[in-house]
């Protein structure tokens, strides 16, 4: 693996003496990236290094979509080639660096740079006043084994340098206004920002082919300021908490684990307009996401209400309102959204299962709603069986606990990361009387026969259901 550096510089500097193999304007959108890599292949077969090109054309295709998913500006292309190395640039017009990211290795985006450095032997970022340049090598050497390219996936094996800290959006042409987010969610939060990357990413490709009337310049624009400024407090909090023991066994602490934190950005004076556009985008991404139009499933109903909190805080703000906390997760609104209950003859056989089985049991389908519940454990926590079905299964976690699960569940689903998924733990249950019951947990997941996920916990109260 290579690392981030910038010991070469960009063009306009310092950049190497020769002419350029080629330079070419790609415009913006998705289709530049093909442009690309017809671009990057063409001279290297002309340089007699064809040998380079299956790397080159992933590499460049990576650093053309993040500049069509993120700058939202025109895209230049230059390759030079000579001296036994070849050299990739894609100069953006948008100042803003890029974000290390983490999200596991079945996430669908985030993870861009850290196989272009697998597949280079050297790679950077320069940033200029009006943009930023990032560039890659490819030298005469070994090419990556597989197992190096699949360790890349992991998006962990970069780093930036020193100059890509997140930056204050640029405002020499306009007041700035002071937004306080107060009580922001923290884990929850880092989950909503990764659920928006995935259908962001979803939405930009299904725009490539069909009218959805975004303003994707205004939402990266929100992406960067605000909602990037939550971001950095967030694991600046988790950074300066102390790390409490936790019990053999325990899966660890969801990334935002310092709890609540209170946020205070500037904006100008029309970050509303960005807040908005976030929002409508995000709206139009949920509802084709529930349609099947696009890979990500859609947003965890706190998800989504915990992003339109932050937004309208935005909004109201500038607009002289004070500013309102997070009310929190723990709202009954969250438990019954979205009921349904599906017809006996429709259950998958794990379902029949849970629902016939004589011990603690319950299913839950992707949107957390419980599908399947024993007759035991209902009776056990207070409820009806009927009672249960068509329910979110936030109804049986107490208050307390709720953002952490929902925030998990929603990393889990976004990405594939599985924290608690066949891991004995204990914790307690809320009972329909509302104390809380301690239980033994075993969580699995299965598919139904249309290959929608579906989580099957099995549970049993300590002691006969003490307290």
């Amino acid at each position: 693996m290579t690392s981030m550096t910038t010991s070469r510089p960009a063009p306009g500097t310092d950049g190497p003496a020769a002419p350029p193999a080629c330079r070419v304007e790609l415009g913006s959108g998705p289709a530049a990236a093909g442009r690309a890599r017809r671009a990057v292949v063409t001279a290297l077969v002309a340089a007699a290094r064809k040998d380079w090109a299956d790397a080159a054309e992933l590499a460049v295709s990576e650093l053309v979509t993040n500049a069509a998913l993120h700058a939202r500006t025109a895209v230049e292309l230059t390759v030079w080639i000579g001296g036994g190395t070849a050299r990739v640039e894609v100069r953006d017009f948008n100042t803003a660096l890029p974000a290390q990211r983490n999200y596991g290795e079945q996430a669908t985006t985030g993870r861009g740079m850290a196989l272009v450095a697998a597949l280079s032997s050297a790679c950077g970022v320069t940033g200029l006043p009006d943009g930023k340049v990032v560039w890659f090598e490819l030298a005469a050497a070994e090419e990556p084994s597989e197992e190096d390219l699949l360790a890349a996936w992991g998006g962990d094996e970069w780093d930036l340098p020193a100059a890509a800290a997140p930056q204050a959006p640029r405002t020499t042409a306009q007041e700035l206004h002071e937004v306080r987010l107060l009580a922001v969610p923290a884990a929850l939060w880092l989950a909503t920002r990764q659920h928006h990357d995935a259908l962001l990413r979803e939405l930009t490709l299904y725009a490539a082919q069909h009218e959805v009337g975004v303003d994707f310049t205004e939402v990266e624009r929100a992406r960067q300021t605000f909602s990037a400024a939550v971001v950095a407090a967030v694991r600046d909090a988790e950074a300066r908490a102390p790390r409490p023991a936790l019990p053999e066994g325990h899966p660890g602490l969801l990334p935002g684990g310092a709890g609540s934190v209170d946020v205070t950005t500037t904006v100008t004076g029309d970050a509303g307009h960005a807040a908005a556009a976030l929002q409508d985008a995000l709206d139009t991404a949920e509802r084709l996401a529930a349609e099947g139009e696009l890979l990500a499933f859609p947003g965890q109903p706190e998800v989504v209400a915990v992003r339109d909190w932050l937004c309208e805080q935005v909004q109201s703000q500038l607009a002289g309102i004070a500013p309102r906390p997070w009310p929190g997760g723990a709202q009954e609104r969250f438990e019954t959204v979205g009921r349904t209950t599906a017809a006996p003859g429709e259950l998958p056989a794990a379902v029949r299962v849970v629902r016939d089985s004589d011990r603690g049991a319950v299913a839950a389908d992707e949107a957390n709603r419980i599908v399947a519940v024993s007759a035991p454990l209902a009776a056990a926590l207070g409820w009806r069986v009927e009672d249960l079905l068509g329910r979110r299964i936030v109804a049986l976690i107490p208050p307390a606990l709720r953002e952490a699960h929902v925030a998990g569940f929603s990393r889990h689903l976004s990405t594939g990361q599985a924290r608690v998924i066949g891991v004995p733990l204990t914790l307690p249950v809320l009972h329909a009387a509302g104390h809380e019951v301690p239980c033994h947990f075993m969580i699995e997941q299965v598919r139904s026969p249309a290959g929608r996920p579906l989580f099957v916990a099995w549970i049993e109260p300590v002691e006969d259901g003490a307290r």
